[in-house]
């Protein structure tokens, strides 16, 4: 065998050396067991994570209803655990920011390619965008190596002179302007459905949409609030979440794919940035496709530990986008905040569809305090809570839960309602554990208030003056006074049988529809064909209407809004159940200003207006013949 010289030893290591370099090069490194913190979505799951010189590959599985379908936008990144942004490249098996149609079997397969991450990546995080129901998906790792997050970090700590500054009433304003906007999209209104949690309030407030896509909304807010500016056109819907501080502004700009890019933030204390930018909302929920199973396998007390099971969960994910996307002290308090309000809801929710059908022991179970100490997860006394959208549907489900109505009274004096807030108060004390009522129990009382002045301050208002003096008791913050004061107010302005239709878009629109009712009482009807309720007045007035067709005192007018349903079978329902009747459909800008002008926000609804166009407070409600008339001799009076 011939024998090589020692330099050709050298130069064959070498070449043996380059060779194995380049093969390593070459080779990918990958997540074959992917896991996540957490997913805003049951729709899509990582499968598989290549990292090669070139691209960094996401492969994905696919979920959904046979012909339905999904699309991952163009403008799709990745967060590398070196705080760097990775850009999305291409699709393979699917067409980034078109749609991809599941196929028959229910289940597709598809890869996306995005700029090439450094080898080694140990976690980062998949963001879609941020419009609604944006794909995302946080902390991807290899199975077993999760990312941890750092400990320590400033805490936010509601003081006495931080609170003084939450509650700062001013003008709140929210603008932007919509990207590619045209009249010709169906639509040139928005509709801001607004609540106040510690009164129960709802106001809906219409925002004109410009020619050239700008819009602004101007309010007067007594705290920071979140809220949802809803765009409805007929075939269309989109929702539009915003954050405001009162004295400050907000500005978005809305792009083509509803991508919301804010350009000015709400600054100071409770400033919010990084968490507009991303917002994690659909993070923090109890998972509907979750809930619906969990709720028909568990008792009571099963669903209740196994939601905050959840919600520790879900507050570990909150905890790692915070410091993953750099939210301050306030933002992290209200994302935390978030999380446990949503999944108290979802326990109220349970316990709201149970109890109707409950009985004997089990109708026990809800009204005993010992069964709520999951309220102690929640921030009963943070009034951070207050700056939460949720926090109303949440204060309604515990303000008529069975633990704090299990008393009631049968005739309305101050004595025996006073009773009745204390029996409240006592179960609120025990439920929360801090030895006196709560701040959401007091708002329970405030809530009452809010309702009990509304609906019968006109009929005796010496008996509600002395209803509001003994709840004054309960309101040991001065925001709750000042409420309750100016429910107060209300509530004594409101103590007239008539008042006219304000000169405004919507007032002016109702008397072009009601012009020719002039001598008559009109009873309108607010309807959709989705609307069940709706259905069932409109079907079992039908006999009355017609034996009163030509009554020469009374009529009835009919005002939905398009897009409600298949036309046809709109005029379908119409020509058998409205037939003979005056029926208006709108646009849903004009249903819109409606709504703004009666203050309500879902549907039937029903307004009178009397003989010279004025609107009655208690006016006519559907009843049989007999009773229908008497209602209107009263009105007659």
């Amino acid at each position: 065998m011939k024998t090589l010289p020692k330099t050709s030893w050298a130069w064959l290591l070498l070449i043996a050396l380059c060779c194995a370099s380049g093969a390593a090069a070459r080779k990918s490194r990958m997540f074959s067991r992917p896991a996540w913190v957490g997913t805003t979505t049951s729709l899509i799951r990582i499968t598989k994570v290549e990292f090669t010189d070139t691209a960094t590959i996401l492969s994905f599985h696919e979920r959904h209803k046979p012909g339905w379908w999904i699309r991952i936008a163009k403008d799709s990144w990745l967060l590398g655990d070196d705080n760097r942004t990775y850009k999305a490249l291409r699709g393979e098996g699917i067409v980034l920011g078109e749609q991809y149609v599941t196929p028959p079997s229910g289940e597709g397969e598809f890869k996306v390619l995005f700029e090439p991450m450094h080898r080694k990546t140990r976690f980062f995080d998949f963001i879609e965008g941020n419009m609604k129901g944006a794909f995302r998906i946080y902390g991807v790792h290899e199975e077993g190596r999760a990312p941890k997050v750092p400990k320590g970090g400033d805490t936010f700590v509601m003081t006495p002179e931080l609170e003084r500054q939450f509650f700062t009433a001013d003008t709140a304003c929210v603008k932007g302007r919509i990207e590619g906007y045209s009249r010709s999209q169906g639509y040139s209104t928005m509709l801001f459905n607004r609540s106040e949690a510690t009164t129960g309030e709802t106001t809906p407030i219409t925002v004109d949409i410009r020619e050239d896509g700008t819009f602004e909304c101007r309010f007067r807010a007594f705290h920071p609030e979140e809220g949802d500016l809803l765009i409805q056109g007929k075939d269309f819907y989109q929702s539009l979440t915003f954050y405001v501080v009162p004295g400050q502004t907000t500005e978005m700009l809305v792009k083509k794919d509803w991508d919301v890019v804010y350009t000015s933030f709400p600054s100071g204390p409770f400033g919010r940035n990084r968490s507009l930018e991303h917002d994690i909302s659909e993070l923090c929920w109890y998972p509907y496709n979750e809930l619906s199973t969990d709720a028909d396998s568990l008792d009571f007390k099963g669903f209740t530990d196994n939601a905050l099971q959840k919600m520790h969960r879900r507050l570990q994910v909150a905890d790692y986008v915070a410091w993953r996307l750099g939210y301050t002290p306030w933002e992290r308090h209200w994302a935390a905040c978030y999380t446990r309000l949503q999944h108290g809801r979802a326990i109220f929710g349970y316990q709201a569809i149970r109890h109707f059908f409950a009985s004997g022991e089990d109708w026990a179970l809800y009204c005993d305090p010992a069964n709520y100490r999951f309220m102690r997860e929640m921030p009963c006394n943070d009034v951070s809570a207050l700056a939460l959208s949720g926090l109303d549907n949440f204060m309604n489900h515990y303000e008529f839960a069975p633990v704090m109505c299990c008393k009631t009274y049968q005739v309305m004096t101050p004595d025996s309602v006073a009773e009745d807030d204390a029996y409240m108060m006592a179960a609120d004390t025990a439920i929360v554990g801090a030895g006196e009522p709560s701040l959401f129990g007091r708002m329970v009382v405030l809530r009452a208030l809010a309702s009990d002045l509304i609906n019968g301050y006109n009929g005796a208002p010496s008996v509600y003056d002395s209803i509001y003096q003994n709840r004054m008791a309960y309101m040991d913050r001065e925001v709750l006074r000042e409420q309750a004061g100016r429910l107060l107010e209300q509530a004594r302005r409101r103590n007239t049988l008539t008042y006219a239709l304000p000169d405004t878009e919507g007032g002016r629109l109702l008397r072009r529809l009601t012009e020719k009712y002039r001598g008559k009482y009109v009873l309108i009807d607010f309807w959709g064909l989705s609307c069940g309720p709706c259905r069932y007045g409109i079907e079992h007035s039908k006999t009355m209407r017609e034996a009163l067709r030509n009554h020469p005192d009374v009529d009835f007018l009919f005002i939905s809004a398009e897009g409600d349903g298949p036309e046809a079978d709109y005029r379908k329902y119409v020509d058998e159940h409205l037939s003979g009747e005056d029926v208006v459909q709108l646009s849903r800008d004009d249903f819109n200003r409606l709504m703004e002008l009666f203050n309500f926000l879902g549907i039937p609804h029903y307004e009178t207006l009397d003989r010279e166009g004025n609107v009655v407070r208690n006016g006519l409600r559907y009843e049989p013949e007999e009773g229908f008339l008497q209602q209107l001799e009263r009105l007659e009076r």
